[in-house]
């Protein structure tokens, strides 16, 4: 595997679970969205993330080293131009469906967790779309 495909798996797997996290407590109603419980959540989540890109990025530059170039090759490129131009697809149309909760008498901060879901599932599939293409060999 090369490095940028095991860095798109960091960035799945991590964006995954920390987010998880705090989406499933939202879901589950363990945090009431309007509270300092969910602020702090959201905070410790996205330390969380942060700390675990900074992390498995930094072991994974040492474990493969030889194939993590400075410049990406025709490849390389022509796989993130790709993975983002179907990202950005999906996060338009997630903001273009905010219309529809926010004509809903629902908080400003419920309507901020959506947009963040939004961003949050754009993320993921530009890394899963990477990791099928790199697997793939486009």
């Amino acid at each position: 595997m090369s490095f940028r495909e095991i860095s798109a798996w960091i960035t799945l797997t991590s964006v995954l679970g920390c987010f998880g996290v705090y989406f499933g407590s939202l879901a589950t109603g363990q945090v009431r969205a309007p509270s300092f419980a969910t602020l702090h959540l959201l905070l410790l989540c996205v330390s969380a993330l942060v700390v675990l890109q900074i992390g498995l990025h930094a072991v994974a530059a040492r474990l493969v080293p030889t194939s993590a170039p400075v410049l990406k090759d025709e490849r390389e490129q022509l796989i993130q131009m790709r993975a983002r131009g179907l990202g950005y697809y999906v996060l338009m149309s997630g903001v273009l469906a905010l219309a529809i909760p926010g004509h809903m008498e629902i908080s400003k901060i419920d309507l901020l967790n959506f947009a963040l879901l939004d961003v949050v599932v754009a993320t993921l599939v530009v890394s899963a779309a990477q990791i099928v293409m790199f697997r793939r060999g486009v």
